[in-house]
């Protein structure tokens, strides 16, 4: 059972349960205690934005044209990006992201393909800087009915890659990830 807290009148809830970016151990907010140290974590619940990020989305919804594709491109990536080493976290992440810099009007049926190479490029390009900045913490550019805290708001952007800048064997792992994805994008693509 998974309790949650909200933060005031915020879309921040803390939650009893570490969610699956903070599992995956990209958070800061994972503790990185020894597993004797497990009754200590089970007192820390962690901060969880996903109402925010829900909101979000049904925020694109009501911008969209009726037959976007935004969420399929989520789905495509989910379904390709096993075994790569890249979270469901971080696809969700990056097309977040692409969803703010892509003009809402372009998310068409006939554009499917250029929009999951958006994706990809978007990835590819935090990927080489070796910085993807979290949707929620540090975004002033969020749609107001997204309820944070004005501190939330004018926060430095947390780096989902920052173990990227600081491993250099974990960054070509996930460079040689990234080339393995681009070509099962490719044959998917080629195949249809």
């Amino acid at each position: 059972m998974l309790f949650g807290v909200r933060q005031g009148d915020s879309d921040i809830f803390v939650a009893s349960q570490p969610t699956e970016a903070q599992k995956g151990g990209s958070s800061s907010l994972v503790s990185s205690q020894p597993a004797e140290a497990n009754f200590i974590a089970s007192t820390a619940w962690p901060e969880t934005y996903a109402v925010a990020e829900a909101k979000f989305f049904r925020h694109v919804a009501r911008q969209v044209p009726c037959e976007s594709l935004h969420l399929k491109c989520l789905q495509v990536f989910t379904c390709i990006l096993r075994a790569t080493g890249f979270s469901s976290s971080v696809w969700k992440t990056v097309v977040m992201h692409v969803l703010t810099t892509v003009p809402l009007s372009r998310w068409r049926r006939r554009e499917f393909a250029r929009r999951l190479w958006d994706i990809m490029a978007y990835l590819r390009r935090c990927l080489q800087s070796k910085r993807l900045e979290h949707f929620v913490l540090g975004n002033e550019r969020l749609p107001a009915e997204i309820s944070l805290p004005l501190a939330v708001q004018r926060l430095e952007p947390l780096n989902l890659f920052e173990h990227l800048a600081r491993d250099p064997a974990a960054h070509r792992e996930a460079m040689r990830a990234y080339g393995q994805l681009r070509f099962r994008l490719w044959a998917l693509l080629s195949s249809h």
